[in-house]
């Protein structure tokens, strides 16, 4: 395999903090790059010299012509708008093998390997080839799955011989854009700080860290816009997406570093469901609740009340359940869920109905954070990781409706977390008789 010949093109000129994200590229320790960058950072100048790099790179390792270059996007209409035009200005003439194949946006080159501009929408059509290198462009707004079932297992073929004779496995990527709320974008943002993933690194800019918006004009935009929105979007800041069901929650205001104490008495959220059981373990203090542990994709309500003993030996429990529980149960038809926590020993306090998704939503949201500023539920991120992933991911449906996708199974927890906050502290007072069974009235 040739080298591409040499070409007296200018290179494309980076600022300071886009080169910090290029110099990174290809190193094993740097594998999988993740930048977070506010708007007009200068995301697609530093794509163009990272695809050039891949081209050049490709040709000089003996990357097998199988393996392809990508960039990609949410859509391919996204990409063929973003991208396509500067691809073909980023890789000079004296590359190619033949003009740009303009129906599927794609380039050869005269080493063998093909450049493409891809639409991660229709992921499942993307299958086939290895890749050296991909370009991910606005991140947050692809679909997760694109990664794990295509991009990544494609990545893992592709193995190459540096000049030196080193034998290398493994593509690289780039994943770039700006957040949208506590996604996938978060996680793999968290990839790559230090401390986590050995081959990840990722990194954080402004807006104005990039060089290319004025201040006055960033201060415009602050005067126009409300201030979450204009920290998402030129500040980089993961904040909670508008179309979040549990807006009011904040991992930063609602943290607290409390722990369970020695017989203290424990109030459960429980939700039931098959495989997926899933608990919110509270304390309550001065009055107002905490959420400091959890239980997350529980087996069913036998396997549940295991291990809730387990972990809490010589607690009292009181149990606030969905209240569909004493109809069915989630291990056998014979006896309801709610009796067998009765027979557990603990407190089952529930009412005949549950109450309306509205109300259970309106009464967390107001004790996450109230009109007056007030945050009187406080949670423990680091006991209650799952929690505070569904809080913040939650989405409405387009019918306005609280997203129970089973793929996706953001509603367990806050189902669970919701019942005992609607029962405790409801926004109205309740109309359905409670009902305490077992344990003390």
């Amino acid at each position: 395999m040739s080298r591409l010949p040499r070409t007296y093109d200018p290179p494309v000129k980076l600022t300071p903090k886009q080169a910090n994200i290029y110099v990174w590229g290809f190193q094993p320790e740097a594998r999988f790059r993740d930048a977070v960058c506010g708007r007009r950072f200068g995301k697609t100048f530093l794509g163009k010299a990272e695809m050039r790099r891949a081209a050049r790179l490709a040709a000089e390792w003996g990357v097998s012509v199988e393996d392809e270059i990508w960039y990609g996007a949410p859509t391919f209409k996204q990409a063929k708008r973003v991208f396509w035009r500067r691809l073909k200005q980023a890789i000079p003439e004296a590359w190619r093998a033949t003009r740009p194949n303009e129906t599927e946006c794609s380039i050869t080159l005269k080493s063998g390997h093909v450049m493409r501009v891809v639409g991660l929408d229709n992921y499942d059509n993307l299958r086939g080839s290895g890749l050296f290198f991909v370009l991910v462009d606005e991140w947050a707004d692809c679909p997760w799955e694109a990664w794990e079932e295509v991009l990544r297992p494609m990545l893992s073929t592709c193995q190459y011989t540096l000049p030196s004779g080193d034998t290398r496995k493994g593509g690289h990527a780039l994943r770039i854009g700006t957040p949208k709320g506590f996604n996938h974008c978060y996680d793999t943002f968290q990839d790559g700080r230090p401390g986590h993933e050995p081959d990840h690194k990722s990194w954080l800019y402004t807006s104005l860290d990039g060089g290319n918006v004025p201040a006055e004009e960033l201060d415009a935009a602050r005067r126009k816009m409300d201030p979450r929105t204009f920290r998402q979007e030129y500040e980089a800041s993961f904040e909670n997406y508008a179309g979040v069901v549990y807006y009011t929650f904040s991992r930063d205001e609602c943290r607290t570093t409390e722990r369970i104490k020695p017989g203290e008495a424990l109030h459960i959220g429980m939700d039931f469901n098959v495989m997926k059981m899933s608990a919110v373990v509270y304390v309550v203090r001065d009055d107002l609740p905490m959420a400091l542990d959890e239980f997350h994709a529980v087996r069913d309500t036998p396997e549940m009340i295991e291990k809730i003993k387990a972990r809490f030996p010589g607690h009292t429990v009181a149990v606030y359940p969905d209240a569909s529980g004493q109809n069915t149960s989630s291990k056998n038809a014979s006896e309801s869920d709610l009796s067998l926590l009765k027979k557990a020993g603990f407190t089952v306090v529930v009412d005949s109905m549950n109450p309306s998704v509205k109300d259970r939503v309106n009464a967390l949201n107001a004790i996450l954070l109230n009109s007056y500023g007030e945050r009187r539920l406080k949670v423990n991120i680091d006991q209650c990781p799952q929690l505070t992933l569904c809080l913040e991911r939650q989405t409405y449906t387009d019918k306005g409706e609280p997203d129970k996708d089973p793929k996706k199974g953001h509603d367990h927890m806050n189902d669970a977390a919701g019942y005992f906050i609607a029962k405790r502290y409801p926004i109205k007072s309740q109309t359905a008789g409670a009902r305490r069974i077992g344990g003390l009235a």
